[in-house]
């Protein structure tokens, strides 16, 4: 608990009390056992942390591989074709992602480019918007790059990416007083 959603250390809201964790001391007090002290408290907030889940969109993640000789060049050669279809539909997402997968997905930039003897990499693209046709149309613009796009492609997947829905999340806090609290005890 004391690293996970944090916050602010200095007003740390919990149901009974706020705590303060920038004094807090750590010590080893046996075997499997830590001594935590030092932790300020002081009274409660007017407000309830509440955890808010909200419809945020839709995603599709689709996949191809692509063997060598070059690649990476076909691999970005595909990117450019699917993003010149989708632009060409006039299909609108918040975000579109490409990573090539074997190049430089973990690393980015930072990994420099590639050995022109690289034996494969994977194009991965995801989109992300509001419009779930649109997102709906990526997923049949992707699978047509198997026989139009660059050769020697391979991995399709398990077939056309699916639409998923985005879950998104809002920490939020609201008055107490906006929250009518009651126990209720069944006998089963």
């Amino acid at each position: 608990q004391l690293l996970y959603e944090m916050g602010d250390p200095k007003e740390y809201i919990t149901p009974d009390v706020t705590a303060d964790f920038t004094s807090i001391h750590l010590e080893t007090a046996g075997e499997d056992r830590v001594r935590v002290f030092g932790i300020k408290g002081k009274p409660n907030t007017d407000f309830y942390k509440v955890s808010i889940a909200y419809s945020a969109g839709w995603k599709a993640v689709g996949t191809l591989v692509y063997a060598w000789p070059d690649a990476y060049e076909k691999a970005k050669a595909a990117d450019l074709i699917l993003r010149s279809r989708l632009d060409r539909l006039g299909l609108k997402f918040d975000q579109i992602l490409t990573e090539f997968v074997g190049v430089n997905a973990t690393h980015g930039h930072l990994s420099g480019e590639p050995s022109p003897d690289i034996p494969e990499v994977q194009l991965r693209v995801g989109v992300r918007g509001q419009n779930r046709a649109a997102v709906e149309r990526f997923t049949k613009e992707i699978a047509p790059l198997i026989l139009t796009g660059p050769p020697a492609v391979t991995g399709f997947a398990g077939g056309r990416p699916k639409v998923e829905e985005i879950m998104a999340y809002f920490p939020a806090l609201i008055p107490k007083s906006l929250v009518e609290t009651s126990v209720e005890i069944i006998e089963v």
